[in-house]
């Protein structure tokens, strides 16, 4: 190839480059400008304007007020201006904090946002917050609320010297990011990180480290792989171009073992503690990790509406606590404890509530439930499934079902009908369905753990799982396909420096 060629090759690229990413830009519906001035001052300033007509918001503003169990998110915005399509200044109406009318449709505004860290440690895991040295913004609470759904924005940010930023958004030029949805999109701003990528299926992760644990960045990097590749196993594909996992301690003082998490978009985000022994702090890991990539592909990657937690929370508990059985990572004992704590907080509630309406209480004191009465149904589907087909088939069916039907690509569906469904597809869950996701009843898994060769030693309100002496060929069978007798993995130790 002559050198005239090469040039003209190189020249083209680049070209064609540029014009991809004017494309992309000029298709969004909003631009806007992140400032933050200095290290340790967590009021970002917030300047945007609508790129094409303004069906985004009209007269009416309103920020983020509630979500997860955070609240009160309005006092945040403070020294809000909004501006006609002339730049000529709109008087407004403040109703309450985070919520105002305009006397006209706005095209451009600026406010502060204040984003300093929360009292209470485990909302910051849910919300935008900045300290001195690192921070997350979100653009779900960063930014108004919209009428659409899904609103693209071009966000351009301005940091302190020697932050940088990290997200899963794509990156068209330093600093300047092209989101597809404001809701999803999640930047992590640090002086410093350690990190790690790998390729699952031609997807991109990143495991982003900060802060110091009681394990190697190593343990955590591999931890990341074999989940994503295992849940990539189950769902035949990645349904992501990238995803970004970020391991960060809490950013103020904190309980010892406590942690808390958010999986957006395809950002998940994990805050954490130490705990008190090693060992315990890389198990709790790999439950963090099994949950949370988990959540990549239910629910983030289905086009369903609604409240629907008891199974993307609930079923996916069940699903992390099974693939940490079959990838050696904890004992089938450890499965079976998990299931006893389930079902003695199912027993101890007070209050006769379905499945699907504790679901819509979760974040009115009903977290706890969901997870618990969630997994012990997920439990109990998986062994109808498995014994009435004989191992052939079990939970994963569902889960996979329920991902063909309801990707990302096909029409908008209500979670609640749409999972249903799919369930109703199986007549062995029809007396589940009735009696624990729609009815009121409290678990008796009797005849679902006798077929496995369980039985509770203990009692309905302290339950103790044990296997039966003598199993039968069926049951060894059945107890396989959960993992029972599968090896241990071993885990990397952490290198003691000193």
């Amino acid at each position: 190839m002559s050198i005239m060629i090469k040039k003209f090759f190189s020249w083209s690229v680049i070209f064609l480059t540029l014009l991809m990413s004017i494309a992309v830009l000029s298709a969004q519906d909003l631009e806007v400008a992140v400032k933050l001035f200095e290290a340790g001052n967590s009021r970002v300033v917030i300047e945007g304007k609508f790129l094409n007509d303004n069906d985004l918001i009209g007269e009416n503003w309103s920020f983020l007020q509630n979500y997860a169990d955070a609240e009160n998110l309005g006092k945040r915005i403070v020294d809000l201006k909004l501006f006609d399509k002339n730049e000529k200044e709109i008087p407004f109406k403040k109703f309450t904090d985070g919520i105002f009318v305009a006397d006209r449709t706005v095209y451009k505004f600026s406010y502060t946002f204040d984003a300093d860290v929360l009292d209470n440690q485990l909302l910051n895991a849910h919300v935008s917050w900045l300290d001195k040295t690192h921070g997350l913004l979100m653009l779900n609470d960063l930014l108004p609320q919209f009428s659409r759904k899904k609103v693209s924005a071009k966000i351009t940010f301005e940091i302190p010297d020697g932050w940088k930023i990290s997200t899963s958004e794509k990156s068209v030029e330093n600093k300047i990011y092209s989101v597809k949805n404001t809701e999803d999109a999640v930047f992590l701003l640090s002086e410093k990180w350690r990190e790690k990528e790998f390729a699952v299926k031609n997807s991109k992760i990143n495991v982003l480290i900060l802060d110091e644990w009681q394990f190697e960045d190593e343990t955590a990097y591999e931890m990341a792989e074999e989940i994503v590749s295992e849940y990539a196993e189950l769902f035949g594909e990645v349904p992501f171009e990238n995803a970004q996992i970020v391991l960060m301690n809490f950013p103020g003082k904190f309980d010892l073992n406590r942690w808390r998490a958010e999986t957006r978009g395809t950002n998940v985000t994990i805050l954490s503690t130490q705990t008190f022994a090693e060992s315990s702090a890389r198990q709790r890991l790999h439950e963090q990790l099994r949950h949370e990539i988990f959540h990549l592909w239910i629910p983030n990657s289905l086009n369903l509406s609604g409240e629907y937690a008891w199974f993307y929370e609930g079923f996916a508990i069940y699903q992390a606590l099974r693939t940490g059985v079959q990838v050696g990572q904890i004992r089938f004992a450890d499965f079976l404890n998990t299931l006893e704590q389930a079902y003695f907080l199912d027993q101890k509630r007070s209050t006769a509530n379905s499945l699907l309406d504790i679901s819509k209480m979760r974040w009115n004191g009903e977290v706890s439930s969901v997870y618990a009465k969630g997994m012990l149904v997920a439990f109990l589907c998986d062994t109808a499934i498995m014994r009435e087909s004989k191992g052939r088939r079990d939970l994963e069916n569902i889960f996979r079902e329920v991902y063909r039907k309801h990707g990302k690509f096909g029409a908008v569906q209500d979670a609640n009908t749409s999972v249903m469904n799919v369930l109703q597809e199986y007549d062995e869950l029809a007396p589940i369905i009735k009696t624990y996701i729609k009815g009121t009843q409290k678990i008796d898994w009797t005849n679902y753990i006798s077929v496995l060769g369980i039985e509770n030693i203990g009692s309905k309100q302290n339950p103790e799982l044990k296997l039966r002496s003598k199993l039968s060929g069926s049951e060894k069978a059945l107890l396989k396909k959960l993992g029972y007798n599968k090896p241990r993995k071993f885990i990397r130790q952490k290198v003691n420096k000193n």
